[in-house]
């Protein structure tokens, strides 16, 4: 019996059983028209799914379908398909600071968002600022403050890329 015989949610209990540590999931993909992609993720510390496995079956797999799999946009649309996530971010109280607002209550309420919002999205400042209205640069201020608080660990330094051209 081939995979494309199985149905996704056979296919998925089945690699759950093989290869178990973390949840599978079959994927839509037109990199294998004539195959099935399975990705498996797991919860990193963040709360953010992160691939830690990756299976593709076709008759025949080239080098161009296996660099043409979009691994980052799998794990974003695995973490923006998450119910519990949308459901806490319908849950929260709007992130708005207002006149005379304690600024400690403000600072959690900061840290609070962007706690939930770090399990959806690769950039979560943006979209809290996005949802919010303020800027961009307003919301950095106010992550900041709530780090600086210890509402929130320090933030992680992301690599830079070298110029191009340089070695």
């Amino acid at each position: 019996m081939t995979p494309q015989q199985h149905t996704p949610e056979e296919l998925e209990r089945e690699l759950g059983r093989l290869l178990p540590g973390g949840h599978w999931q079959v994927l839509p993909t037109e990199n294998a028209p004539d195959g099935v992609v399975a990705a498996q993720f797991t919860e990193g510390e963040s709360g953010r799914l992160v691939l830690t496995g990756l299976v593709l079956l076709a008759d025949r797999i080239t080098a161009e379908q296996l660099r043409a799999i979009p691994v980052t946009q799998l794990e974003r649309n695995a973490n923006l398909a998450r119910r519990d996530v949308h459901e806490q971010l319908d849950r929260l109280p709007p992130l708005k600071r207002t006149p005379g607002m304690d600024p400690e209550e403000f600072s959690r309420l900061v840290a609070e968002h962007y706690r939930v919002w770090v399990r959806a999205v690769p950039n979560p400042v943006a979209a809290m600022a996005k949802r919010s209205g303020v800027k961009l640069a307003t919301m950095h201020t106010w992550v900041r403050e709530a780090r600086l608080r210890g509402f929130l660990p320090p933030g992680r330094q992301r690599a830079t890329r070298a110029p191009r051209g340089s070695s």
